[in-house]
């Protein structure tokens, strides 16, 4: 008995890498219409970004002319990069702005936790009442009923 095997090598290759393109086609369409859709929506996060915390973007403009400054050559291709890339640069900063600030609120958060929280109050006179005088009822001592109690008097 005899088994033999066939193969269909070609036909799978052929398949494989035609799944391949088709895949590599896909997503140089799905980068492309994000990088327009960006391109469109960059300013108005930079925008946010400044509304949000402007710290964010002024710190990147200060780090790009100090890195102009320390590495011109850096810095140069920092700042061709930042305009070239501003459809990334862009929501880059406003996503940046936007965790700072919930770090922001989370640390309020833990410092109103941790001081505790204000409140109205309403001050009452701490003066007693003229006249008559505060009596209290006088204290009626227990009966020491065991040897360890009698240790105390």
């Amino acid at each position: 008995m005899t088994y033999r095997k066939t193969s269909s090598f070609r036909i799978d290759s052929i398949t494989g890498a035609l799944i391949l393109v088709a895949f590599l086609v896909a997503m140089f369409f799905v980068v492309k219409y994000s990088l327009i859709v960006l391109s469109w929506v960059a300013p108005l996060l930079l925008i946010a970004a400044l509304i949000i915390d402007r710290s964010v973007v002024i710190n990147y403009v200060k780090w790009i002319f100090s890195t102009l400054k320390s590495n011109p050559l850096l810095g140069i291709g920092a700042i061709i990069f930042t305009i070239l890339g501003y459809m990334v640069v862009f929501p880059f900063l406003f996503a940046k702005a936007l965790f700072k600030k919930k770090i922001k609120a989370a640390h309020q958060r833990f410092e109103q936790e941790k001081q505790g929280e204000l409140i109205d109050f309403e001050e009452i006179e701490s003066k007693p009442a003229k006249g008559k005088p505060l009596e209290l009822p006088q204290l009626k001592k227990q009966e020491r009923k065991s040897e360890y109690d009698q240790m105390f008097e």
